[in-house]
């Protein structure tokens, strides 16, 4: 993760998320790699779920439960806490896999000036069928976004 540096964001925008969200749901391959990681920077202190197939040897941490269930009752489990917030979903592959059971409400995308060389593709579903996305924030919900950059020389 060391790429999310050197970019900013819209002023407010971590104060929008963590007041809106009541829980989070990660994987287990996220928290191996940062279990450290603070949501919204610290900003956010509520309930936090990874789902694994093997929690017995996650390593704990305070306000983290481990689930192993399937990823529907991973979502019921969520909601419930996050209490009529949001349940943020910070895993491509469970986003994927809730995407293909219909269980998730909206899609936002947060665009960093960056394309990655490896790591796990968002929403990757070799063979799968398209997902349509309907655009929130315009006039036009089937516009697509264009967005323009140029290479940087890094080093």
């Amino acid at each position: 993760m060391d790429w999310m540096t050197g970019f900013s964001v819209r002023p407010g925008l971590v104060e929008e998320y963590s007041g809106t969200t009541g829980a989070v749901l990660g994987g287990r391959n996220g928290w191996d790699v940062r279990p450290d990681a603070a949501v919204y920077g610290g900003a956010w202190q509520d309930p936090l779920f990874v789902l694994t197939h093997h929690p017995e040897d996650a390593r704990p941490a305070d306000g983290v439960t481990f689930l192993n269930c399937d990823v529907a009752e991973a979502v019921r489990i969520g909601l419930e806490a996050a209490g009529g917030k949001n349940l943020e979903v910070f895993s491509p592959t469970i986003g994927r896999q809730l995407l293909e059971r219909g269980l998730i409400d909206e899609v936002d995308l947060h665009i960093v000036p960056v394309l990655l060389g490896e790591g796990i593709r968002l929403f990757d579903n070799p063979g799968g069928v398209p997902v349509r996305l309907e655009l929130l924030n315009g006039e036009d919900r089937t516009a697509a976004v264009n967005l323009r950059y140029h290479p940087v020389s890094i080093g």
